[in-house]
């Protein structure tokens, strides 16, 4: 047997503690950590299963599978049996590149610490909780000089797997008396959900992408001429700050105080139309190189799903399709011919209603006061478009502050966004006093209030560049935290009441199935304690 043990004293292999602890008589809880090449570069060199604190057995998959791994594969796949990990995502990623595993009852240390508040919660952080020490990969890398794990020798790479593991298993056994177990459950029952919606991808329309792409070459082509007939390079951002500076617009310095703030926000804010043209240089070259290039030739494109660190919402990675604009999506099209979207209705204005119980907010939607639309209020009282009020109102989630109105509804008079603040505080009196109360009782406790479903997030401190507290960005936080959390308490609850169908694609408050079926609406609208109505569509390719 090649299959090395790593236990008291003892990095020998027993076979007959092999097969009681992992053949014959496997315990109800184990955790498993894995090695790959790198972050990027997933390949597993070696997997650990710690059957105590004290003990793991390494297992190795590089340059040739151990022939044990046959014997504990049974294991692996029993549902019965409670498997942890620190980062189940990754690690469940990317063992099936080797080996089959089951996902259905899992844990996972880096969300049970999330969940009781624990900033920072790498493994290397939490380590001296259970009274152990976690290597740092980067630094065993460093120390044989080398660039992968593939650097390392085999034994210390095990070594640190094992000690990965066995750590793993004591925060779980010293984090379980205080975690929410149906809370938890939750979360870890999404997680099968989001990786099995990453492997699947959406098929590119690769006829519509070559079109987009030609007419996104001509845009930027059009831009960077009108740019170098004023003798600058629209992609440097050095050059667009002298060139709009010497045309007499005011920018700031960057914080190293070295060149001009050139960012998106600052050059919505100029009157200059060279501002326009280099935003949509940027507009245009970002769908082009981001989006539209990089899928030539693929038939699918595909992300990776996994749960936001800190308010545990829905995100996407790699290639990020929650952020992919609506402008090009149509460019996805469904497998089966059709696409059926579901996605919840004004959901954070109607959390916010329910947290605060605000009165006016309850005539708009519980009595249908200018016909259920919150917008159309906020634009009668405020005396705006209701598009600026739709704005405004899906800034006040973000923290309510006139520059984040600012931010939101590009508009360069801080006083103007402060009077447009002042006035919805005044048209939603009882949110108003919510969301002041959240804020003073974040900066009192560094705690934000609890969310739909009864977590509670750590607000960070954090300080600005002079070395002050950041009350302003803790008082965002603290509205924040406890909105978005409930955002992603309901989407993760609506994906699981959907597993049953053929989940495509999910962003924010929406869900897209590949097919012509049938939501399970009642029972979405009243996943929360408050009802949120589910509009349903279909089209023939993504929107």
């Amino acid at each position: 047997m090649t299959v090395l043990y790593i236990g008291p004293n003892s990095v020998e292999l027993n076979k007959e503690l092999f097969y009681k602890q992992l053949v014959t008589s496997p315990l109800p809880v184990i955790s498993i950590d894995t090695e790959t090449i790198s972050l990027k570069e997933r390949m597993p060199l070696v997997f650990s299963i710690a059957t105590s604190p004290q003990e793991a057995w390494c297992f190795n998959l590089y340059p040739e599978p151990d022939r044990e791994i046959e014997l504990v594969l049974p294991l692996l796949r029993n549902p019965k049996i409670k498997k942890v990990f620190h980062g189940a995502m990754f690690d469940l990623r990317a063992l099936p590149l080797a080996i089959d595993i089951d996902s259905t009852n899992i844990a996972d240390t880096n969300v049970m610490a999330r969940l009781l508040g624990k900033q920072f919660t790498k493994l290397t952080d939490l380590a001296p909780e259970v009274g152990r020490e976690a290597e740092d990969a980067a630094l065993l890398i460093s120390r044989y000089n080398g660039k992968t794990m593939l650097d390392v020798p085999p034994m210390e790479r095990a070594k640190k797997c094992a000690n990965d593991a066995q750590i793993t298993l004591a925060l779980y056994y010293q984090y379980l008396p205080d975690i929410d177990k149906d809370y938890f459950k939750v979360e870890m029952d999404v997680v099968p959900i989001l990786i099995e919606m990453s492997l699947r991808g959406l098929k590119v329309n690769q006829d519509d992408r070559t079109k987009e792409e030609a007419k996104l070459e001509a845009e930027v082509t059009n831009y960077r001429k009108i740019c170098e007939d004023e003798d600058f390079n629209p992609a440097s951002n050095q050059q667009v700050g002298y060139i709009l500076a010497k045309r007499g617009n005011f920018l700031p310095l960057t914080r190293s105080r070295k060149s001009l703030k050139v960012d998106e926000g600052q050059l919505e804010f100029l009157d200059d139309p060279l501002a326009a043209v280099v935003l949509g240089f940027r507009k245009a070259n970002k769908l082009l190189t981001t989006y539209i290039r990089p899928l030539k030739d693929e038939d699918r494109i595909y992300t990776e799903y996994s749960l936001d660190i800190i308010v545990g919402r829905i995100q996407s990675s790699k290639r990020d399709m929650q952020n992919i604009p609506p402008e090009i999506r149509y460019i996805f099209e469904p497998d089966s011919g059709v696409f059926t979207t579901g996605d919840f209705s004004q959901e954070h204005m109607r959390i916010i209603m329910h947290m605060s119980g605000d009165r006016q907010m309850q005539r708009v939607y519980n009595e249908g006061e200018m016909g259920g639309d919150i917008h159309k209020v906020t634009a009668r009282e405020l005396g705006i478009p209701r598009r600026l009020a739709k704005t405004i109102n899906y800034a006040i989630p973000y923290g309510a502050t006139a520059r984040t109105v600012s931010t939101h509804a590009k508009i360069k008079d801080i006083q103007k966004c402060s009077r447009y603040l002042d006035k919805w505080f005044e048209t939603f009196r009882d949110a108003a006093e919510w969301i002041k109360g959240v804020q003073e009782s974040g900066l009192r406790t560094g705690w934000a209030e609890p969310t739909l479903f009864g977590r509670r997030i750590r607000i960070p401190e954090e300080f600005n560049r002079w070395g002050r507290l950041d009350e302003e960005g803790m008082k965002r936080k603290a509205v924040n935290y406890p909105i978005l959390g409930s955002d992603g308490e309901i989407m993760k609850r609506a994906l699981l009441k959907c597993k049953h169908l053929p989940l495509a694609v999910t962003v924010h408050d929406s869900i897209t199935c590949d097919g012509d079926i049938q939501f399970p609406t009642e029972q979405l609208e009243t996943i929360s304690p408050v009802t949120i109505p589910f509009e349903v569509k279909q089209t023939l390719r993504w929107e």
